[in-house]
């Protein structure tokens, strides 16, 4: 039974989901999502989708999706330099959490939030021990039938099926027919988004996280009154038409310059 895991860890490109949960890009994911009536979490999500840039870095990823689905300021991206963008490096600015720290083992739930309000927003951490399912149910869908309100889960894979590990990834909807919630699963290199019933991921947040010492659960993410608000960089065409308007008008006083010294060399 390991070895055929192994194996198929080692050369598999996606790992098939479990029959419990339904594919995103199915053509009943694909229903479910036009059904859904708390979607407003997953048109900002989906155009800020980003896979973790390391094993440990689930949490960090579902973070930066979800910073970037909100109108506020993000730092400068150096490598896109003056673009503003969160990324899994940036986001860790000059603050205590350190990226070589989670590195080793990812974030705990109080940690998630605690990266989430230094870069300016509101992250409520609750432990699944102190919620319940009906609680988890009410509060995750009101958050994503919110405009600008985000939930990120943090669970273990093995309560729906999947292979082993804990994971973070941001919930995109709810559909309350199915009782079913959408994970836009950020490790999209081991499975792609898809619908879960809301027992199912109770049940996955209710386990030990051996790092904290308490239960998993989920951390509800809301705008920060002040916040800076988003930094709109103007269009680069527009820079470069100022700038040739600024040369074409340095070289036509100059030319009229020389001209003028040049009439008054030639003058008897």
């Amino acid at each position: 039974m390991i070895a055929p895991l192994l194996l198929a860890l080692a050369v598999g490109q996606l790992q098939p989901l479990p029959p419990n949960l339904i594919p995103f890009d199915s053509e009943e994911g694909r229903a479910l999502l036009l059904r859904a009536k708390a979607n407003r979490a997953f048109y900002p999500l989906a155009s800020q989708f980003v896979t973790q840039d390391s094993t440990s870095f689930c949490g960090v990823a579902s973070s930066v999706m979800v910073l970037n689905a909100m109108p506020i300021e993000a730092p400068v991206a150096k490598p896109w330099a003056p673009f503003r963008l969160f990324t899994q490096d940036n986001v860790f600015g000059d603050g205590e959490l350190k990226a070589a720290s989670v590195k080793k083992g990812g974030l705990t739930l109080e940690q998630t939030a605690f990266l989430l309000r230094e870069n300016h927003v509101d992250a409520v951490a609750v432990h699944a021990a102190d919620s319940s399912e009906d609680e988890f149910r009410q509060k995750a869908r009101a958050s994503l039938a919110e405009p600008g309100h985000h939930v990120l889960i943090d669970f273990l894979r093995s309560e729906l099926h999947q292979d082993t590990g804990a994971h973070w990834s941001p919930l995109g909807a709810y559909d309350e027919a199915s009782d079913r919630f959408l994970v836009l699963d950020v490790a999209r290199f081991r499975y792609p988004p898809y619908w879960a019933k809301t027992a199912e991921l109770f049940a996955a947040m209710k386990t030990l996280d051996l790092d904290s010492g308490k239960t998993r659960g989920y951390v509800l993410v809301s705008p920060q009154a002040g916040a800076p608000p988003r930094v709109e960089v103007p269009a680069i065409g527009h820079k470069l038409y100022a700038i040739a308007g600024g040369l074409g008008a340095i070289c036509f006083v100059l030319g009229v310059a020389v001209g003028i010294v040049v009439m008054r060399l030639r003058r008897p």
